[in-house]
Formats: structure tokens, C-alpha cells, sequence
């Protein structure tokens, strides 16, 4: 009886960020089942649920159906939802009446103009709703704001020798490559500035390189197309001065990036200027750029940081997070 599960949890792998919640919340005595939020995790499945979702709709409402079956007769306290890009309306009303006891909470961690146009709908069947995004929290009075966390181990970083003034490392994604070449241009030439930017494959990078025109001159070479381990991002973190953080077009909210980069202790530029509205902003620590024509003052880089307060940092970790998105009412 003890080894009933008790809580669910859906959302995508996301770079290990979903099993990071569920083994903290596993850590509060919480016992956890967890599901990805898409019935399948390759490209061509990812690619369809974003772009064509009523092509995967039927296989999708097919494997919600199939996780219910398979927890339906678990003691389940509590829902919680993350993103949910291919769980349906219906879905969750499935999900209702086979856990009418528990408490069902929503976290977007994208922005509405980058999900599917059905998110809007799911939010009233939730208890709690929350968003990284302040503009859709002002638009949509149902969701609640609250940013993105950082985990215990970017504020245990490696001792190593800082050699590398400025450091982007990311998906290769929308306007990064051009962003990142204006910066590099605009930055003095013995500013060592190193860039990783990843793709999940050449066939992904061939089809960037067709279809957008900032990608036409970005040569192969300049992309990585194998992940990074943890180990080394953090090793590459502990080495820079500052980190680079380049947002969607389409999102306000802050980045897992500028979050990290808070609980690590680095200086942070930045083109979201959303920033400056944060309880943690500090011109000293963190600087915005134009995307379109960025500039950064080079004394920026040689101040040293300034240690946010404690508070703020329990705030943003992981555990604050949760202290704040599914409280304990048990």
C-alpha cells in the first residue's frame, strides 16, 4: 500500500526537467508517476503535434486514454499538468472523472502564441493555472504568474579557471544565429565570445538552412548536432563570465536560461527586456540588448556580480517553485 502512487505528472521530457520535478517532489514523500504530454517523442510526431495537431489527435486522445487505464485504480491526490501540448479537452475531462478527489493544476511554460489554439480552453478545467508568461497573465485573468526555476546543482558549480568572457549555448532555433553575429560584431575583438548552438539533426539544420533566410549564410560547421551532457554545460557556465540569453520572438516569459543563470551567480544579457520587470533584475548583473542592433558595455563585463538575496534565491529554485505551484494541503 505504501508504494501507491499518489501523484501524476504529465508534461515533456524537456531536457529532463519533468523526472528533475518529479524527484523533488519525491523527495516531499510524494510518490510520483510520470508521463510524457505527446504520444510519441520523435521528430515527426514533435513536428506534427505543433504544427498539424489534428493529424496526431486521435493517437494522442488513444495514449491519455491508455495512461488513465493504467493509473485508474491508484489513489491520486493530485494532477499536475505541464504544457499538456497534445492532451485534449477531452482528455482532461476523462482524467476528471477518473480522479474526481484530486487537485488538478496547469503550468504553461510556453507562451500562448506558441501552443496549440485549444490551450485557452483547458484552463477553466483546472483548479490552478499558472504562466511563465506576464503577458498572457494580463490578458488571462485566469492564469496565474509565476517564472521558471533553477535546479540545486546550478548553484554548485565546478571550480574552474573563467577563460571565456561570454557564452551562448542553445537551440538553434527562429533569429539566434543572426542575433548572435550582430552581437559578435559588436563586441570588441579581444572579447573571447563562444557560441554552441545545437540542432537534433542535419536534416532539421538542411531545412532551416532552406526556408529562413537568417540561416542561408550559416554555414554547417557552425552547429552542433549532439547535446551537450549536463556535466559539460555546467563546466562551460562555471568557465564564462556572462551568458548569453536570446528568447523567442513569440515569448515574454523569462527563459530556464535566465533562471539557471540566477541560482548559478552569472551576469546574464539578455534580448528580452520583460527582465526589468523582475524582482531579481539588477543593471549591475544583468544586461538587456536590442536584438536587431545590440550593444554591450564592455565595463559590464569586468564588474563583479552582486549577490541577489537569499529570498530570491529560495524563490526561484526548484523547491520554491513547488512550494508555490502545488503547495502541501495534505
Amino acid at each position: 500500500m505504501c508504494n501507491r502512487i499518489d501523484t501524476l505528472l504529465i508534461g515533456g521530457g524537456f531536457f529532463g526537467y519533468a523526472q528533475e520535478i518529479a524527484t523533488a517532489l519525491e523527495a516531499r514523500n510524494r510518490r510520483v508517476k510520470w508521463f510524457e504530454d505527446r504520444p510519441a517523442t520523435d521528430t515527426i510526431t514533435k513536428s506534427l503535434v505543433r504544427l498539424a495537431p489534428a493529424l496526431v489527435a486521435k493517437k494522442a486522445n488513444t495514449y491519455f486514454d491508455g495512461i488513465i487505464a493504467q493509473v485508474r485504480h491508484e489513489p491520486i491526490r493530485d494532477v499536475l499538468v505541464i504544457k499538456g501540448e497534445s492532451l485534449s479537452v477531452s482528455s482532461i475531462h476523462k482524467l476528471r472523472a477518473a480522479f474526481p478527489q484530486a487537485r488538478f493544476t496547469l503550468y504553461f511554460w510556453d507562451s500562448y502564441l506558441n501552443m496549440p489554439k485549444d490551450s485557452t480552453e483547458k484552463v477553466p478545467l483546472f483548479d490552478s493555472a499558472f504562466t511563465f508568461d506576464p503577458i498572457d497573465a494580463q490578458s488571462d485573468h485566469r492564469l496565474r504568474y509565476r517564472p521558471l526555476f533553477f535546479l540545486d546543482e546550478y548553484a554548485n558549480l565546478p571550480e574552474v579557471s573563467r577563460d571565456i568572457d561570454v557564452l551562448f549555448f542553445g537551440t538553434g532555433h527562429s533569429d539566434r544565429f543572426a542575433v548572435l553575429n550582430r552581437l559578435a560584431r559588436a563586441l570588441p575583438q579581444d572579447v573571447r565570445f563562444e557560441r554552441l548552438l545545437y540542432f537534433p539533426s542535419r536534416l532539421i539544420y538542411a531545412a532551416r538552412h532552406i526556408l529562413y533566410p537568417s540561416f542561408w549564410t550559416a554555414p554547417r560547421k557552425e552547429f552542433i548536432y549532439k547535446p551537450l551532457s549536463k556535466a559539460a554545460i555546467k563546466v562551460l557556465i562555471a568557465r564564462s563570465k556572462v551568458i548569453v540569453d536570446i528568447e523567442r520572438r513569440v515569448q515574454n516569459g523569462l527563459t530556464m536560461r535566465t533562471i539557471e543563470m540566477l541560482g548559478a551567480g552569472k551576469k546574464l544579457v539578455t534580448t528580452n527586456d520583460k527582465i526589468t520587470g523582475a524582482d531579481f533584475f539588477s543593471a549591475n548583473n544583468i544586461a538587456v540588448i536590442d536584438r536587431r542592433h545590440p550593444k554591450l558595455d564592455v565595463t559590464f563585463l569586468d564588474s563583479p556580480y552582486e549577490p541577489p538575496h537569499p529570498n530570491i534565491l529560495r524563490r526561484y529554485s526548484l523547491s520554491g517553485w513547488l512550494d508555490e505551484v502545488l503547495p502541501n494541503r495534505y
